[in-house]
């Protein structure tokens, strides 16, 4: 059974440009973190602010978010959302729920 199935919550898929950094792109998100598809990736532990919008409901919806590096990879960083208001958080469950 694939990550994708097995974990706490679905991540999805998908290719999201994140506002003000060029070559930042999520490539796997979830109500409680993301995978972002860049370049030169931070460094562990580093924080990061995230705006980005998600396709829902025939609307791009904009997310804030405030998120931690949890892990690098030779193609970008998992970041691990650690302050994420409750509006934004049940957002994302949709999102991720209508395209799962």
């Amino acid at each position: 059974m694939s990550d994708k199935f097995r974990r706490r919550y679905p991540r999805l898929e998908f290719g999201i440009r994140v506002f003000e950094e060029k070559d930042w792109m999520i490539r796997d998100l979830s109500p409680i973190g993301c995978f972002i598809e860049t370049a030169i990736p931070l460094p562990v532990d580093a924080e990061v602010n995230l705006r980005f919008r998600i396709p829902l409901e025939l609307k791009y919806l904009p997310i804030a978010a405030r998120g931690i590096v949890r892990r690098n990879e030779p193609n970008g960083m998992a970041i691990e959302f650690i302050d994420l208001d409750t509006s934004y958080r049940e957002l994302l469950e949709q999102f991720v729920k209508a395209y799962f």
